[in-house]
């Protein structure tokens, strides 16, 4: 009885690999990524862009393992919707021989519009639609426009990078969110900022400032209404980074958009009340995500 219920467990285990399988690539020199493969041929695919930050194309950072991009590649992948995801070329700066100081935001854009021309002339795909987590969100609904077959928002922000962080440091003092607001203006001005208070340069550390200039020259709300195409905005409850707040001005720009605020929804994708794990340990994705994003990509 013993054998019989091993060779069932093996049997069970074959069987989920088997629905899909990622394969690595590299589209260009900056374009590396991972592209997830159900085993059932599909004429659609995602674009799945990270977030800010060290979070490579799974959604992890060295600081903080959580899988939560490769976790819904995967649940694309069992509901029949391929996808590609990749790191953002912030992470691969050595092997580039580039510093921070040579990035620019239109980088990310250029790379995502690569990745979704990729998907569509190289390997046919019929229908593309756009994931953006977080700060992928900007990204993606710029590189959909004219390309993409629909968006999706996950953890998108609202806001311009100048006034989501002037609004955060806002909670701390006003002193602290009018000098914000000044050195921005000074960047976009002058290009450069003359003097960094000590209590600033975290944020507008001299590497970063050209890749915060040309960040800060995007809307949010003004990009999402530029796209003439189905649209899917959605953000947790719990989301102590982006707010359902940001959602909901999103969606109030672009009215035939849907919104899904997907409550006890981390910034991370997952259920703060949920305890479940996967086989290597993790916190599984909110239950409620990938049905949610599998019904509207499937209705297309």
């Amino acid at each position: 009885m013993k054998k019989l219920a091993f060779i069932v467990s093996i049997f069970s285990i074959n069987f989920c690999f088997a629905q899909f399988k990622d394969k690595d690539l590299a589209l260009n020199k900056y374009v590396h990524g991972t592209l997830c493969l159900p085993n059932v041929q599909t004429d659609v695919a995602a674009l799945i862009i990270p977030g800010s930050g060290p979070a490579d194309r799974d959604g992890n950072s060295p600081a903080f393992n959580n899988h939560c991009l490769e976790m819904l590649a995967h649940g694309l992948a069992k509901n029949n919707i391929a996808s590609f995801r990749y790191d953002r070329r912030l992470l691969r700066l050595q092997e580039l021989q580039l510093t921070q100081a040579d990035l620019s935001f239109d980088d990310f854009i250029e790379d995502a519009i690569t990745a979704t021309n990729y998907l569509k002339d190289s390997l046919n795909y019929k229908k593309v639609v756009i994931i953006g987590h977080s700060q992928g969100s900007l990204v993606g609904m710029i590189a959909a426009k004219n390309r993409a077959s629909a968006f999706i928002s996950l953890a998108g922000p609202a806001d311009k990078i100048s006034e989501k962080i002037a609004a955060q440091l806002s909670k701390k003092s006003p002193e602290l969110e009018e000098t914000t607001r000044a050195k921005f203006k000074e960047l976009q001005e002058t290009d450069t900022i003359k003097q960094i208070e000590p209590f600033l340069t975290g944020i507008f550390r001299p590497s970063l400032l050209q890749f915060l200039k040309t960040w800060d020259q995007y809307d949010p709300k003004e990009e999402i209404k530029k796209l003439d195409i189905p649209i899917l905005i959605v953000t947790g409850t719990k989301d102590v980074q982006i707010s359902p707040k940001d959602a909901e001005e999103l969606k109030a720009v672009v009215s035939d958009a849907e919104l899904l605020l997907l409550e006890n929804m981390t910034h991370i994708l997952k259920s703060e009340v949920e305890k479940r794990k996967n086989e290597e340990g993790e916190l599984v994705l909110h239950p409620e995500l990938v049905p949610a994003l599998t019904k509207f990509i499937q209705e297309l």
